[in-house]
């Protein structure tokens, strides 16, 4: 608690910080209304904490609609090649999936390209929504070359898909892709738990193996309110 000195704001707002980092994203938070009511001072008081956790990136407001949690976000550097198990594992975050489809398809003439496989060849469609901390954090669709269909015998819910085509000396090692922004639909609302709309971080890449052979096309779909990517440029020489 702030010492006696400490204007009334700041109280409030070392108070509501504390609820901040235990609010999932999206969340409502208390209004500046209920915050003056609890702490007893004006409504300009309880705006001036509202307005520090906001400088902060602890919340948002959206006007008419109130103070939301920003939540925890987790981050990704963009110049690593990293699974998402592993990158999260890494930061202390516990890992899991739900398991929507594991199993054999046929590709599209596109996704062939993108997984450089001739025509009518089929390919291993591994669908999967991605957890850290038990939250929900990316919708994500995998297809991966035939040579790789030694996944589908294993526990997709609980291990990387990397890891597990490693132990066969399958080493996922460059990638290409990109990264756009999108708007959840109704699929991603229900899977994900936001609200359609809410916007997303989508991920597009193809990853070759350390002889430079294609062994995966991926689409990840990021609750873009929980995912950050970090990015390291370097000018040019």
């Amino acid at each position: 608690m702030a010492g006696a000195s400490s204007p009334r704001y700041v109280e409030i707002a070392n108070a509501l910080r504390q609820q901040a980092l235990r609010t999932p994203a999206g969340r409502p938070m208390p209004s500046e209304s209920e915050l003056a009511a609890t702490f007893g001072v004006s409504r300009m008081t309880a705006r001036q904490a509202v307005k520090a956790l906001q400088a902060e990136g602890l919340v948002y407001r959206v006007p008419g609609a109130g103070t939301f949690s920003s939540g925890t976000e987790k981050h990704r550097s963009m110049g690593q090649l990293r699974s998402f198990t592993r990158d999260m594992t890494e930061k202390g975050h516990q890992v899991r999936s739900q398991v929507l489809a594991a199993e054999w398809f046929q590709p599209t003439a596109e996704e062939a390209a993108d997984l450089a496989l001739s025509p009518q060849s089929r390919a291993i469609r591994i669908d999967r929504v991605r957890y850290a901390d038990d939250t929900p954090m990316a919708l994500e669709r995998v297809s991966l070359a035939p040579r790789c269909s030694f996944v589908l015998t294993h526990d997709l819910a609980v291990n990387s898909l990397h890891a597990i085509m490693e132990e066969r000396d399958i080493v996922p090692t460059e990638a290409f892709g990109t990264l756009v922004a999108a708007s959840a639909d109704a699929e991603d609302a229900a899977r994900l738990g936001v609200d359609v709309g809410s916007p997303l971080l989508v991920e597009r890449r193809q990853i070759d193996d350390q002889h430079g052979t294609r062994i995966e096309s991926t689409e990840t779909r990021y609750v873009g309110s929980e995912y950050v990517f970090d990015v390291h440029l370097r000018r040019p020489q």
